[in-house]
């Protein structure tokens, strides 16, 4: 193996968490802007085409979607939500209290939704009748909490 080759793969190995700072305007455009990669994309100064004037909407898409898929780019994503208690955790334990806070049904139901698509509680197809005991053990005690 030549030097030159080891000096790549070592280069490599560093920098697979590092991320440019084009990259991180991306992270923080995509975290300020509600999750919308393609408009990171265009914000944080990505080349994209011009067609008619406009930013070429698809090029972006692609390369938000390769920006989400770099690991470097998920883990700062993910610090920068810690830092703000968005963990899992926290958002887990912000459901619980909506679930057991609020007299409107509506949002309880949403809340119970949101958290039961988080914890993978849901079966994966729904043609599939398989018994999900997450989802059962809640109902019996709501139907506890709840009686006719």
């Amino acid at each position: 193996m030549s030097k030159y080759y080891l000096v790549q793969v070592a280069f490599l190995v560093f920098m697979k968490d590092r991320i440019t700072l084009k990259q991180q305007r991306f992270c923080d455009y995509y975290l300020e802007g509600s999750g919308n990669a393609t408009e990171a994309v265009i914000k944080a100064g990505y080349n994209v085409k011009l067609k008619n004037g406009k930013p070429d909407r698809m090029t972006a898409r692609n390369i938000a979607s390769e920006n989400l898929a770099k690991l470097g780019i998920k883990n700062y994503i993910r610090q920068k939500l810690e830092a703000h208690e968005l963990s899992s955790e926290n958002v887990m334990r912000q459901h619980a209290f909506l679930i057991n806070q609020f007299a409107d049904l509506s949002v309880k139901a949403k809340a119970i939704d949101m958290y039961y698509k988080k914890t993978g509680a849901y079966a994966s197809d729904k043609n599939d009748e398989k018994k999900n005991d997450n989802l059962d053990g809640f109902m019996d005690r709501l139907a506890k909490m709840f009686p006719d």
